[in-house]
């Protein structure tokens, strides 16, 4: 993936600078003459497992477009910048305890479950004044 820059755990603050807080943005946006769902593009980039989580969609200039997913088996909130040929130009990822903080360490076992995850991700954002937009298993 040439051009990639991967974001350490640090850069919670980085992803929501750059993409917004999580679920604001679009389940799906018009990209090219068509519309990108989070289906069409977890299939494109061959995202198939259980654990990946969609967030949101973010139409960039430039004919880019992000994907934001929570990966369950990484437990990381991942973003994947998209050029208009489906090349991958950025991936960045942030741990979810950055969002969850000492809930996170208090879940137990169920940092395994994404379901749980993502749903107490959710709720804690949208406590922080997150827009609740439709995370999706697709």
């Amino acid at each position: 993936m040439k051009g990639v820059s991967v974001v350490s755990i640090e850069d919670k603050e980085r992803i929501e600078t750059r993409f917004g807080p999580l679920w604001s943005g679009k389940t799906e946006i018009a990209f090219r003459g068509g519309v990108r769902t989070f289906r069409e593009v977890k299939r494109a980039l061959d995202l198939a497992g259980e654990d990946v989580m969609s967030i949101d969609l973010h139409e960039l200039p430039g004919e880019k477009f992000a994907y934001r997913f929570y990966d369950g088996d990484d437990r990381r909130v991942v973003v994947l910048v998209c050029d208009a040929e489906w090349g991958i130009v950025e991936e960045h990822r942030a741990h979810i305890a950055e969002w969850l903080g000492e809930l996170y360490y208090e879940t137990g076992a169920l940092a395994y479950d994404a379901d749980a995850m993502l749903h107490l991700l959710r709720k804690k954002s949208e406590e922080g004044g997150a827009s609740s937009g439709g995370a999706d298993r697709c």
